[in-house]
């Protein structure tokens, strides 16, 4: 008896041995057997085996007399596979033992293949040939079931109206389904060949779906697994995934706790919400005989979180600009070190603004060493030399909103109307050559008479009209800002003369239209410098351009107050609408710039004072 074992699976899809006889051609490589006179024992003279197999007594011992062209196969020596199928299957194993009866050299072939796929197929074939009429073939294909796919989509918010509850279980029974197949071989009378074949899997699909449906009561609902419906990481496959386990492990930190309140209800709200009333709550200091301020002033370098040692730092933007101005000294040359060409979060009373420290310089007198820098707020990073020059000209018709958004393209900010009505733009009505992109979108905003507001920390751009309201029409408004005497640490006015103009002409350049804006309840006969722009192509266009054209004109009184930076007193914003409270009274202009300066001195003490610019039109 010769015995082959092998310690572990082939994992290859071929048998590892092949059998051949005499005057069998045998490619290359191969493994050959040859014998010189027939087997005079009535047993094969290969048995393959594995590791931890049982040998079992030979059934035939010499000199026993076995059959002509027989095969023998004795239970329980079948060819059996057991294994429970999961997503991914697992290593399978195949034994397989062959008992040849022969006395003569008899040409007969066994072909083993087997393979272990993602999508499992063994095929096992058997030929055996001792006469024309002797020949056995079997032919077993089996497939592992269909992959079980459950997709199930929960909505994050469901309408007031109604709600749905979805339970569904799935379960496998413990009861495995057997597939049996007996074939019988038998020569004249004689039992010769019994091969039984089983084949279990646990495929036994359960589902109970149960839906709730009808009015539940109100509560609040609160959950770690919340997502923000923009993500950081977008993940896209260009063909299907064929494998049973991946290859990639995306983990993710659990998100923040975010709850939210169910007002409960069916298909009529128990909770119906009140209509929306017309009217704002403006933001105004309460009135207190003192205030009792802790002033606190924070740097960080946004990249990585290092901090920055400031001793001072001044922030100042107006109307006609797209950033703000930032000037800050450092307390040591290490500071300034770390914060040049870095993009900065100062933390000013809680408040924060973002900085990019482009330029930075040293003045040194006797015992004393002064680092500073100056730069822009974060918007700068959509002009030079952080991006490149942009020539666009809409070759379609497109939006103003769309317009501007080309113009935006690829740089990772967004931008957006308010308070201003959209209008179509025709093909070919605008052009900008060699700007950068910020500066290009300064150019069509400002030729409507508006002016941009910045979010630094989600990196979007806000176009809103110069004059959101107004002058004649502020006496019926609300003020964003309301402040008293208590607050204004200091006051001070100037008159500016103008004529009050009623009426302005408009045009277009390439295919614009002509317009004639007037303001209403006048006559109409003082008229405004004209206004010739690429984007007059609308009415509304040239409506926003020539009321603010007009809101331009007459007598102004400019008002510089010097204001803390309190909880209830947020640093203002140009464009604000800002009451000034005297008394009973409140007067009403908007914000024209604000410069907002920290400061810290040498014994540790912070100072931090806003200062605002309001023009206000006066008879």
């Amino acid at each position: 008896m010769i015995e082959f074992r092998f310690s572990q699976s082939w994992p290859n899809i071929t048998s590892p041995v092949t059998i051949r006889f005499v005057g069998e051609v045998v490619p290359e490589p191969h493994i050959q057997l040859r014998f010189s006179q027939p087997w005079g024992d009535y047993k094969s003279p290969i048995t393959i085996r594995f590791a931890g197999e049982v040998v079992p007594t030979p059934p035939i011992k010499p000199p026993s007399l076995g059959i002509d062209l027989g095969v023998t196969w004795q239970p329980p020596l079948f060819a059996a596979n057991d294994f429970q199928l999961r997503n991914a299957s697992e290593r399978l194993g195949n034994q397989v033992q062959l008992g040849v009866l022969s006395l003569s050299a008899t040409d007969y072939c066994v072909t083993i293949q087997w393979q272990n796929k993602p999508l499992t197929q063994c095929e096992i074939t058997i030929h055996y040939a001792g006469n024309a009429l002797t020949e056995l073939t079997v032919n077993c294909h089996w497939f592992v079931a269909p992959s079980v796919e459950q997709c199930s989509t929960l909505a994050w918010l469901v309408p007031n109206q109604h709600r749905t509850v979805m339970s569904v279980d799935w379960q496998v029974s413990p009861r495995l389904n057997t597939l049996q197949a007996t074939i019988n071989w038998c020569d004249g009378a004689t039992l010769v060949n019994d091969i039984t074949t089983a084949y279990r899997y646990g495929n036994v699909r359960l589902t109970q779906p149960s839906i709730a449906w009808g009015p539940h009561t109100a509560s609040w609902i609160c959950s770690t697994r919340y997502r923000p419906p923009t993500g950081k990481v977008t993940i896209r496959f260009s063909e299907p995934w064929a494998s049973s386990t991946s290859p990639l492990q995306l983990r993710f930190t659990a998100s923040a706790n975010y709850c939210y309140f169910d007002d409960g209800g069916g298909l009529v709200d128990a909770n119906p919400s009140l209509p929306s009333l017309d009217f704002e709550t403006p933001i105004e200091p309460q009135l207190r005989r003192y205030y009792l301020m802790q002033p606190t002033i924070t740097c960080v370098r946004v990249s990585d979180d290092v901090p920055i040692v400031i001793s001072n730092i001044s922030i100042s933007r107006s109307r006609g600009q797209w950033a703000s101005s930032v000037s800050i000294d450092f307390s040591s040359r290490i500071d300034a070190s770390r914060a040049e060409n870095q993009l900065l979060k100062v933390g000013i009373n809680g408040y924060e603004f973002f900085t990019l420290v482009e330029q930075t310089s040293v003045s040194k007198v006797f015992g004393n060493e002064t680092y500073r820098g100056s730069g822009r707020s974060r918007s700068a990073e959509l002009a030079t030399p952080y991006v490149l020059p942009i020539s666009y000209t809409n070759a379609t018709s497109r939006s103003l909103a769309g317009l501007l958004t080309d113009m935006l393209q690829f740089t990772g900010w967004t931008i957006a109307l308010n308070g201003i009505v959209d209008f179509n733009v025709p093909a070919g009505a605008f052009s900008v050559g060699n700007k950068s992109p910020i500066d290009a979108v300064q150019e069509a905003v400002a030729q409507l008479g508006c002016m941009l507001l910045s979010n630094d920390e989600t990196k979007a751009l806000t176009v809103v009209p110069r004059w959101p309201t107004v002058p004649w029409l502020m006496d019926g408004v609300t003020p964003d800002l309301t402040v008293h005497d208590a607050v204004i640490t200091s006051y001070s006015e100037s008159k500016e003369i103008g004529t009050e103009c009623n009426v302005v002409w408009l045009r277009g350049e390439q295919q614009g239209i002509s317009a004639k804006v007037k303001r209403a309840g006048t006559a109409g006969n003082i008229a405004a410098d004209d206004i010739s722009a690429q984007l007059i192509v609308d009415n509304q266009a040239a409506r926003t351009a020539g009321t603010n054209a007009l809101a331009d004109t007459g007598n102004k009184l400019n008002i510089n107050m010097s204001l803390p930076i309190m909880a209830d007193l947020p640093p203002a914003t140009p464009g604000m609408l800002i009451g000034i409270r005297e008394g009973v009274d409140v007067f009403k202009g908007t914000c024209d710039s604000v410069a907002i300066n920290a400061s810290v001195s040498d014994t540790g003490d912070i100072d931090v004072e806003q200062t605002i610019t309001v023009v206000r039109h006066v008879a």
